[in-house]
């Protein structure tokens, strides 16, 4: 049966910057391109015949010339493989785009603002699609072109918002609109988690997600989808290829007291979880467990210790203090009118959420008693 093989990526956000990482920012925007450059490679390795990009390629338009350059530099790597791009929300196809200007190579293929296909004879496949020509875009109830009922296989491009109905600005895509493509395979883009490889009628669709997670609420592996596509089957499998994780880790450290063997823990912790690239990764880490009142959780000192190893770490102490209340609410102490205080709210609370939250306020003002809260403090 004649297949095709492709490799479906989106959402690079090429020059894409994460401010929180301060000095670090820059040398961050041009890890998007290492992402770019193993996507180009992964494609090339494994005898792909189209690369899907189904949209924001780049993170803006007012993108400077290095990250343009070096994205026409990989194409032009791969002249063999069919390369069909639909613009996304983020870098939209208009006199503004860093296309506009360029002499683009002959292997890169750019949908249309309005309803378009590449006809691709020497593969047998036509792909189908739109880019976005302004910031927003409203979506339509389905898809104006239809395929001819002949042995081509049939793809589409898009990048858009996967909803139940077209009130959006992003490009409402339906399920109605996918079951009547009459499309083998859509390549979705612009949600940036991964979705499985889903069936609407008798079309295969799913979104790849982001191949580089761009803050911690994009957490874990990011890669592409690869495999073949032939008329009525999908056979792709999900690729990691991001260059770091961004990962949220909570680790409880009651057997630990200081600040040494806190930080070698969790070391060992992440070491263990993700293997000896461990370090390049970005962390958030949440501490909890029950801590001796003796003990003093130094923050500040247990970061610089994880950041001489780790490329990025933030850390969150959620720890409670193992207190005899009894005992400390008959301290004739403020802490201990403070304890006694808090106690009576908790017990007069109305919602398990104002308990939670006032057994909450109780430990962080323990330990402003102990000086271990920042002013920044927070869950």
């Amino acid at each position: 049966m004649q297949s095709v093989k492709i490799l479906h990526c989106a959402d690079l956000h090429i020059g894409a910057s994460e401010s929180f990482l301060g000095a670090g920012a820059l040398e961050r925007r041009f890890e998007t391109l290492l992402t770019f450059e193993r996507i180009i490679s992964t494609a090339k390795d494994n005898g792909v015949n189209i690369l899907l990009i189904a949209g924001d390629l780049f993170d803006s338009n007012d993108i400077e010339p290095v990250f343009v350059d070096r994205v026409i530099e990989g194409f032009c790597s791969i002249p063999e493989i069919k390369i069909v791009y639909s613009a996304g929300n983020h870098d939209p196809l208009n006199a503004l785009s860093p296309f506009s200007d360029r002499k683009l190579p002959e292997n890169l293929y750019i949908l249309k603002t309005k309803d378009s296909v590449i006809e691709l004879s020497e593969l047998k496949t036509r792909v189908y699609g739109k880019s976005f020509g302004e910031m927003y875009v409203k979506g339509e109830p389905f898809f104006s072109l239809t395929p001819p009922d002949d042995d081509f296989i049939n793809i589409m491009n898009i990048h858009g918002e996967l909803r139940s109905d077209l009130n959006s600005e992003y490009n409402s895509i339906t399920s109605e609109f996918i079951s009547k493509s009459n499309m083998d395979y859509i390549a979705l883009g612009h949600i940036h988690r991964r979705t499985e490889i889903g069936k609407i009628g008798n079309t295969y669709c799913a979104y790849c997600g982001c191949p580089e997670g761009q803050g911690f609420d994009e957490l874990d592996e990011k890669g592409v989808y690869l495999g073949e596509i032939s008329k009525g089957k999908c056979n792709l499998k999900f690729i990691k290829l991001c260059y770091r994780m961004h990962i949220s880790e909570t680790i409880n450290i009651s057997e630990y007291k200081i600040a040494t063997e806190i930080s070698q823990y969790i070391i060992s912790v992440l070491k263990d979880k993700y293997g000896e690239d461990y370090g390049k990764n970005l962390y958030k880490i949440i501490l909890t467990g029950e801590i001796d009142d003796n003990v003093q959780i130094l923050t500040s000192e247990i970061l610089s210790r994880l950041s001489s190893e780790l490329y990025f770490v933030k850390l969150t102490d959620n720890t409670e203090i193992k207190i005899d209340m009894q005992s400390l609410t008959n301290e004739k102490t403020l802490r201990g009118i403070f304890a006694k205080k808090m106690c009576e709210k908790i017990e007069s609370a109305k919602t398990s959420e104002e308990k939670d939250e006032l057994k909450y306020a109780l430990s962080i003002g323990l330990k402003a008693f102990k000086g271990e809260v920042n002013l920044s403090e927070d869950k």
